[in-house]
């Protein structure tokens, strides 16, 4: 797959100032020549998150967190790297330049930048009409009935389909894009998608009369649409969404994601609404940690994805049949991903939209408030229809319960749930545990593995001083480059990174170069890199540290002779063996002698 060309990170880097972009998400405080927070990656009470201007870089002395700007959004939004590149740089204003791939890669990427465009250009369309449109007026009474203001639908990029059959492909055909991407994006749907004929020549717009609701990806870009019908006696269903398209995997996207992934973040947990109206209520009434999946069961993938930003997730689907039904249609995704799902339970004939209109926000979040665990909700409605008491029905709560169990992660918490359903059902341990067995194999899975704090790497201490140089230097890296005998990964413990260092083409004495570089590195090395002392380097840095070199590469000659010495005293050593050995000695020895009178050249 194509890659950020190096250019472009260090370009990103240059137009995005640390101090600055960390302001943005929470507030520091100057501190002397740098600056500080409460740390956002753990809880403290005093402020350990410190912020360097010079070098461009944070650092955490409570948890260990550090890096670039860019590790800063990979760590805060749960971004991968490319990812919190292409944040940057569209905040920056930056064309994201990649390295050439494949041809099919190259026309991939292609296709996807315009089908991106082509959303946007969409999305512009159908807000124009919901807001200035004469036809649009039933929209907008519909909206406001729903206690949207034209603020709210702004901030949502609502928009209204005209009742057209073509208006919407003429405007697309207007803006130069081709029929092959209109066709690729879903917003069009020709005969055959429909009859099953082949007549493809004929196209008309898919979303007519219709509210529509763009869905965006995390970045916020417009992915697919969902339109709501608008007339209540239309035979036809109530919300249609966009095919699967190159942007657009149904099972794979959250809605709202975009806007409420750092309230999830911060609140721990996840509210599931099932619809967009419902989420943006919500979310414009200040209970922000909402998402809605398209459709109201969960896919494996959309658990996964949740996963990376909450552990426990609060299921508000509504009271009636269909709306419980999902919530135990999404348990298995969920509780696979090793979460806590919690049920609310709604007054009747309510949604969230409907009771914060009609109740209030408070009335949302005591209902919230109450949620349930899944199981203490499943027994608890068990108990009102009556079926505790009956050893039929029983039978059927052990058998629809026992496979959720088994996919509790927890072992200590699988067993507890287990000898409690056991309890409110009337049953022996044993009996449940022929239910459970169902999903056995699943259950005893390992939950996804959670990302871990790595810690710097423990460095010679000669190395760590020519990292150190090498970094601040060019005259270092350049010289350093050249050393082969021995090889720089040779030389201790960093001597890897040591190499990386020196054979660098960046100029790393500059902190966005810097940045650029850390793409390069696993984790664990940016932050070792990030812990140097590269403030300033010292007079005549070259000669110290071809000294410092010299030292350890004669130490490092010393220990492969002394090895080999020590294979020499072994008994029963094969002639040839030892002829090798010897030989070795002897030429380690010479090196040695290389090295010592390369001193006075220093």
């Amino acid at each position: 797959m194509p890659r950020i060309a190096e250019e472009t990170i260090q370009r990103v880097a240059e137009a995005n100032d640390i101090v600055e972009v960390i302001n943005e998400y929470f507030p520091l405080r100057r501190a002397g020549t740098s600056w500080r927070a409460l740390c956002p990656f753990h809880k403290e009470k005093s402020p350990s998150f410190h912020v360097n201007p010079q070098r461009q870089s944070y650092h955490c002395f409570g948890c260990g967190a550090g890096g670039s700007v860019i590790r800063f959004v990979m760590e805060y939004e749960h971004l991968d790297f490319p990812s919190a590149v292409r944040r940057l740089a569209q905040k920056a204003g930056i064309h994201v330049v990649e390295e050439a791939g494949t041809p099919q890669d190259d026309e991939t990427q292609t296709m996807r930048r315009r089908l991106l465009a082509l959303h946007a250009d969409a999305t512009a369309w159908f807000q124009q009409h919901l807001l200035k449109t004469p036809a649009a007026q039933v929209a907008r009474d519909y909206l406001k009935s729903r206690g949207i203001t034209s603020e709210v639908a702004r901030s949502w990029q609502l928009g209204y389909a005209p009742d057209s059959w073509d208006a919407l492909l003429e405007f697309l055909h207007g803006q130069r894009y081709s029929r092959e991407e209109i066709a690729q994006s879903g917003l069009a749907s020709s005969r055959s998608d429909e009859e099953g004929n082949s007549d493809e020549d004929h196209m008309y717009a898919r979303f007519r009369g219709r509210v529509m609701f763009p869905i965006c990806n995390d970045y916020g870009e417009v992915i697919a649409f969902s339109g709501r019908v608008l007339d209540a006696e239309a035979k036809t269903a109530k919300y249609v969404n966009s095919p699967e398209t190159p942007l657009f995997s149904k099972g794979r996207v959250l809605y709202g994601l975009h806007k409420s992934k750092r309230a999830l973040i911060d609140a721990g947990a996840a509210i599931v609404c099932e619809g967009q109206l419902d989420l943006i209520s919500a979310f414009e009434h200040d209970v922000q940690n909402v998402i809605a999946p398209q459709g109201t069961a969960f896919t494996p993938e959309q658990a996964r994805l949740l996963r990376r930003f909450v552990e426990t997730v609060i299921l508000c689907f509504d009271s009636d049949r269909a709306g419980q039904e999902a919530v135990t249609r999404s348990l298995p995704a969920l509780l696979e991903c090793g979460m806590e799902v919690r049920v609310v339970r709604l007054p009747a004939g309510e949604d969230p939209d409907s009771l914060i209109r009609g109740q209030g926000p408070e009335a949302f979040r005591e209902a919230i408030g109450a949620a349930k665990n899944f199981f203490d909700h499943a027994l608890d409605r068990l108990a009102e229809t009556g079926s505790l008491e009956d050893p039929a029905k029983k039978t059927v709560a052990a058998r629809r319960l026992g496979p959720f169990v088994a996919a509790i992660k927890d072992q200590v918490l699988r067993e507890a749930t287990a000898r409690k359903i056991c309890a409110r059902l009337g049953i022996t341990d044993a009996a449940f545990a022929t239910h459970m067995n169902v999903a056995r194999n699943r259950s005893n899975e390992e939950a996804p593995a959670e990302p871990t704090r790595q810690a710097p790497l423990v460095l010679e201490e000669g190395v760590r001083q020519l990292c150190r140089f090498a970094m601040m230097s060019p005259e270092v890296r350049s010289w350093l480059a050249t050393q082969t005998s021995p090889a720089l990964p040779d030389l201790g413990a960093g001597g890897a990174i040591l190499e990386k260092i020196a054979h660098s083409p960046l100029p790393l004495q500059e902190p966005s170069s810097r940045v650029a570089f850390a793409a390069s590195l696993s984790q664990q090395e940016e932050l070792t890199i990030n812990n140097l002392d590269i403030e300033k380097p010292p007079e005549h840095v070259l000669a110290i540290a071809q000294n410092a070199w010299l030292g350890l590469a004669t130490q490092t000659l010393r220990n492969q002779r002394d090895s080999a010495l020590s294979q020499l005293r072994q008994a029963n050593l094969s002639g040839t063996e030892r002829n090798r050995l010897q030989t070795l000695v002897a030429e380690i020895s010479k090196q040695i002698l290389d090295l010592q009178s390369r001193l006075n050249e220093f």
